[in-house]
This record gives structure tokens, sequence and C-alpha cells, in this order.
């Protein structure tokens, strides 16, 4: 079968390669998928380029971290979902960017039936992630103000359609006019573009003086302790993505200047498990379980449904492609969400 491959570590557009390698065979507990479409992860980058993650994996490997497709094989106690049309999060994340991804069933959901593959795959990280991060980690309420940040990415465009459905107000911090104007017409309330204007300035006198309720920060780097700076007292600052971090967030930050605001620092990561192997435990590792997922997918599909929310796939390109749309990624080029498309 065809693959992305990580051959070796440097720039995406100059390592990726499409190869063939062995078609993966599920385990117990376990799903193969033929995959339809998968989607890019600024994440792909660091693994590129060598940079610390999570599971720090050597060339070569395959790239690709949520998927859309069908289940054409599965392992003991995964029979259930054979043959269904899902939406799923790979095994250690990766391995998704191929004709066919192994995954794990405590990561394997239903797709949405009102999304096509392409949009199925740019739905699963972004909203799920943005709904954990906004309402049960950061209890954003109605009448309330959050900032995102990154907002024309593709969790920061869920994150804007989240934040309205909840009936706050939205501000968005995106650079350009271009990625401003996506985030108007998704329905942000204030727009500011952080090439050209400071934002804590202009969250501050958006809020007269008193900052916002929650900050949804998925650059990290310096954006952290200015966003920390116009973060209301008792307000929640949502550590979720380290887009802006060379060193992938992997650094301390000092605590003290988020003391002196009296703010809330609350951190996010999506990764469900309903067992954790002891090592990991002590590495700190300590997912949400199938049953958050299962809460927090179901009320994802009724928005889907009721037509409140849709992913913003920028967009569309082949396996062959994908290395120069990670390029464009990571010199903040891209809009929304890019999916890789597969051709058969």
């Amino acid at each position: 079968m065809k693959a992305l491959q990580v051959t070796a570590h440097g720039a995406p557009g100059e390592v990726l390669r499409v190869c063939e390698v062995a078609r993966p065979e599920p385990g117990p507990g376990e799903v193969r998928v033929e995959v339809r479409a998968a989607s890019l992860n600024f994440n792909d980058i660091d693994r590129c380029r060598g940079r610390l993650v999570s599971v720090p994996t050597p060339p070569p490997f395959t790239l690709g971290m949520d998927v859309c497709g069908v289940v054409d094989a599965a392992g003991e106690g995964a029979e259930a979902w054979l043959g269904k049309r899902v939406v799923a999060i790979t095994k250690t994340a990766l391995g998704g960017i191929a004709d066919y991804a192994i995954a794990p069933i405590v990561s394997v959901f239903d797709a949405p039936e009102q999304l096509n593959d392409g949009e199925a795959t740019a739905f699963v990280l972004p909203f799920q992630t943005s709904h954990l991060a906004l309402f049960r980690r950061g209890r954003l309420r109605g009448g309330e103000t959050v900032v995102i940040h990154s907002a024309a990415s593709g969790l920061g465009t869920a994150g804007i359609q989240l934040g309205k459905t909840a009936g706050a107000r939205v501000i968005a911090v995106a650079g350009g006019p271009e990625k401003g104007a996506l985030c108007a017409r998704l329905g942000a309330d204030i727009v500011i573009d952080h090439l050209a204007e400071d934002f804590v300035e202009s969250v501050l006198r958006a809020t007269a003086d008193a900052g916002a309720d929650v900050v949804y920060d998925l650059a990290g780097g310096d954006f952290a302790e200015r966003s920390w700076r116009c973060t209301a007292r008792g307000g929640r600052y949502l550590a979720v993505g380290f887009a802006d971090d060379d060193q992938n967030g992997m650094t301390g930050r000092p605590l003290r200047l988020a003391c002196i605001g009296n703010i809330d620092i609350v951190c996010v990561m999506v990764a469900w498990a309903d067992t954790v192997d002891p090592g990991m435990r002590r590495f700190g590792f300590n997912p949400f379980g199938r049953d958050v997922a299962d809460e927090i997918h179901s009320d994802l599909l009724r928005m889907v449904a009721e037509g409140l929310i849709r992913p913003a796939v920028g967009r569309r390109v082949t396996m062959d492609e994908a290395g120069e749309a990670l390029d464009a990624h990571e010199e903040r080029r891209a809009i929304g969400r890019t999916v890789v498309e597969m051709v058969r």
C-alpha cells in the first residue's frame, strides 16, 4: 500500500516521500481503516524535523494523526466496527496518511453523516479538542469573553464556532487580513491582527481593562506570558498548542508572572484512553477516558446535525503534495484545515 513517510529529519517538503509499505494488521482492541482522507497537523512538522514530541519516533515512519474512512478489518473485541464509516485518531498518532491505518477503538467514532470525507477528517481532532478545552476544562459560559489565538487554524476555527454556540463573546487573534476575514465569517465578534497591533492592548481595550474570561492559546511561545496579562482575574488561560514555540512547549515558564494576575492556568490534551501504562503514568500522561470522549462526540454530532458547526477546510491535497502543504503550514500560509485525500 502507499504511505506518506518521513525518510529523515528535516523540512517536510524535503524529507517526505510516498512509499510502498506493508499493509498493517489490527491487534486486539484495534481496527484497520481504509483511509479516504487524513488531516495535516502542526505536530506533523515537529515529527518531520525531529523536535521534541510526546512519542519520539526514528525515521522511517508514516505520518498521520486523524483519518476518515471505512473499517475493513478488526481485531478481537473490535468486530462491532466492521464496515462502518468512521473518524479516528490513529495508533500512537501516526500512520494515518496511508491507504490503510490502525486505530485503537477507544479513539474510533462514528463519522458525521452530514460531512464529506475531507470535512469529517478535518472535524474530529479540532472539534473534540476545542470542546474539551473550552467547556470541560475552561468552563466557558454564555456572556463571557473568550480570546482565541491562531484563530484561522483548524482548531481556532472550531473554537470560534463552539464559543458562539455557548453564547460567548469571541475575540479572534490571527495574522493578516485574509485570516481575519475567515474569522469574521465564522462569527467572531472582534478580530485582532496580531501582526499589526498589540493583542494585549486590544483585548484590554475591548474589555474595559478587565481582560478575557478564557484565553484559548494554540500558539504558546511568546503568546503565553502576554496572554496572562490580558486574562481576567479568576480567568482561565488554556494551554493547548505550541505552534509558536521552537521547543514544542518542552521548556519552563516563570509562573510568578501568572501569579500576579490571579489567573488559572489550565492544561489540555486530547488522547482518549481507559487504561494507561504505568510507565507513561509516571511520565505524567493522564488522559480522559472513553466516557468523556463519547459525551463530547455526541454533543458535536448534534451540533453538526443542527447546522451550528462545520469544519473549515482550507485546502485539499494529494499525498504527493502533502510535503509542500506542511511547508506552507510552517510558514503560516495555511488557512483552516488542510486534508489529504486518497487517490486510488
